[in-house]
């Protein structure tokens, strides 16, 4: 018979408290952040309640995700405990595994009727057309550098 965890984002906290987490990582590590209210009655110490109620979270790393879930599984919590109280993981071993593929047209609609050679002359212009924008915005920002340097000291 499977047994029933009531296991909060209370006892993530508590435990992760304990092990010297700051507030804003734990909320940035749990599915449903908690108030600050919570963390004045497990921590009991006296923050200044300023603002809003609920501690701003910090964004989640993956680091920071593994370090908890590792620390959780150390203390005996389980796989399933742990996911539905934790935040996925959402980069995974495959970075491109979310990714679809389009093909990429590069000066607007594909002309099923353009030649081959019409379709290069496009391509060609829209490359020069390209370096040229880097070679401007690269001596704009030489222009910018050197009349900074000459005309600030």
């Amino acid at each position: 018979m499977p047994v029933l965890s009531l296991k909060t984002e209370l006892d993530v906290a508590e435990l992760l408290l304990t092990n010297g987490w700051f507030p804003e990582e734990i909320n940035g590590v749990l599915v449903f952040p908690l108030p600050r209210a919570a963390f004045h009655q497990i921590d009991n110490h006296n923050h200044p309640i300023t603002g809003s109620d609920v501690i701003k979270a910090t964004v989640a790393t993956p680091t920071t995700l593994y370090r908890a879930r590792q620390l959780l599984e150390s203390a005996g919590w389980l796989d399933r405990e742990l996911d539905s109280l934790l935040k996925p993981c959402v980069y995974t071993l495959d970075p491109w595994a979310g990714q679809t593929i389009r093909p990429v047209s590069i000066a607007g609609p594909v002309n099923t009727n353009c030649s081959h050679s019409t379709k290069t002359l496009r391509l060609r212009r829209y490359r020069w057309t390209m370096a040229l924008r880097r070679i401007l915005s690269l001596a704009f920002v030489i222009l910018l550098v050197l009349m900074t340097v000459f005309f600030l000291p």
